[in-house]
């Protein structure tokens, strides 16, 4: 119906131009009315003018409907009221169409601020941003946490933190960094975890940024809070007897010295309790060095010297090392090999150090079960095939839960002989190795495992 309408202006137009034409020519052949003749020729100007203006019409009316959507402006609208109008429905489509764009625009601009909203609430740092740096989402908590009121891009966070900048641009896909961050006098320790998406065809990258410095100031402050609690538990459990014992020997040979001067004979019995008492006070300061000496190899491990271990061989050394006393003991050891080829990077010492004193744990927790077995299991990890997991296992009692969280406690000791450094030590030695220890139980099983990071191939 619009094309009907168009055509047939079109004609009329080009029809009334024609007439006027021949018209202008009979007067100017026939007839000597030139003034009629240079009305007709401007007649004739105005609707070549006209023609020209109704058909590039809709040229215009669509190139200014296509910038407007181009800018994404969807305000603008057409008359529509003239019925006779040759381009009523076109401007009607246009208007519908650009109703519908705005209700688009207007359906995503709820859900971004629904989305900013939820975002807002979150109790972390949230920034979403291109490759180019340009960022589509901040939340107030980012914008809090490094003092600054806006952020378009995140060059404009070098001035907070060059390295912090450098974490945004080079952890990749589910990585994560921690980056150190000074403000004036506060410092920021900073977790980064950084999850990329493409949208619309543009890499973005997704950051939460969570500042752990207070919830490790705090982990810190109840670690050394057991630390010292054992201490002086330890330290009290040796110097309340000496104390005691020390008075009653001092009260006692006052006496002793008292029936001398009077020409008394010495009372041989108050003597051998002197001596007992003395002897007992030598044993509880023997017992004092010993912790001290054992506190003081704690406090100065040596620095790991890494050198190419291959896990099979490290491991048959320590079964020889062990069989004859695991036999005499009556505990079944079973070893579980990986590939020969398999080599970590290793202070071997260290290492066989931490593997025998988990593997006598093991072999101490399970003595008074039936069928006593620690069984030792070297794998690669599941869930990363760069890391060599070793698993010591025991069939013992299993260990309580509210000792599992104390047992890497320095002098933390559930054994009536223990020094309570082996664990802490192991897990000095493992964190030199760029590794790590950790520990499961439930009744009838315990298992230590050690992950190490094996050398490329």
């Amino acid at each position: 119906m619009v094309y009907n309408s168009f055509r047939l202006n079109l004609l009329f137009r080009l029809l009334l131009l024609i007439v006027v034409i021949v018209a202008l020519l009979l007067i100017l052949y026939r007839t000597d009315w030139y003034v009629t003749a240079f009305c007709l020729l401007l007649l004739v100007l105005f609707q070549v003018y006209d023609l020209l203006y109704f058909v590039e019409r809709t040229n215009r009316d669509l190139s200014s409907f296509l910038e407007a959507m181009r800018h994404s402006d969807f305000t603008q609208r057409f008359a529509t009221k003239s019925k006779t109008s040759s381009y009523h429905k076109l401007y009607q489509s246009f208007n519908e169409i650009s109703e519908a764009f705005q209700k688009v625009k207007t359906r995503e601009q709820a859900n971004y601020h629904y989305l900013q909203t939820i975002v807002e609430q979150v109790g972390v740092g949230i920034i979403t941003f291109e490759e180019e740096g340009d960022i589509r989402l901040v939340n107030q908590v980012t914008k809090e946490m490094f003092h600054v009121p806006y952020l378009k891009n995140i060059q404009a966070l070098e001035r907070v933190s060059h390295d912090l900048v450098h974490a945004l641009r080079t952890t990749g896909h589910n990585e994560k960094a921690l980056v150190t961050v000074q403000l004036g006098q506060d410092q920021l320790l900073v977790n980064v975890h950084v999850t990329e998406m493409v949208s619309q065809g543009r890499k973005l990258k997704t950051v939460t940024f969570q500042n752990i410095q207070s919830e490790l100031e705090e982990q810190e402050l109840q670690t050394w809070q057991k630390v010292i609690r054992v201490l002086t538990h330890e330290i009290m459990n040796s110097v309340t007897p000496v104390i005691s014992l020390t008075s009653t020997v001092s009260d006692l040979l006052e006496q002793e010295v008292e029936k001398y001067k009077a020409g008394e004979n010495l009372d041989e019995e108050v003597l051998q309790d002197m001596q007992d008492a003395l002897h007992t006070i030598e044993r509880r300061s023997t017992g004092m060095q010993s912790f001290v000496k054992n506190y003081r190899r704690l406090m100065r491990l040596p620095l790991s010297e890494l050198r190419p271990v291959v896990i099979s061989s490290l491991l048959r050394n320590v079964h020889q090392l062990l069989r004859s006393q695991m036999e005499s003991n009556k505990v079944s050891l079973k070893m579980y090999l990986p590939d020969e080829k398999i080599a970590v990077m290793a202070d071997e010492e260290q290492l066989e150090q931490v593997l025998i004193n988990l593997i006598k744990n093991g072999m101490e927790a399970c003595q008074a079960v039936e069928q006593p077995c620690v069984e030792l299991t070297a794998y690669l990890s599941e869930h990363d095939k760069d890391r060599m997991r070793i698993d010591i296992t025991d069939n013992g009692p299993g260990i309580p839960e509210d000792v599992l969280d104390k047992i890497f406690i320095p002098f933390y000791t559930t054994k009536k002989k223990g020094s309570g450094i082996g664990l802490s030590l192991s897990k000095q030695i493992m964190r030199q190795h760029g590794g790590s220890i950790r520990v499961s139980s439930q009744p009838g099983e315990t298992t230590f495992s050690l992950q190490l990071k094996i050398m490329n191939a």
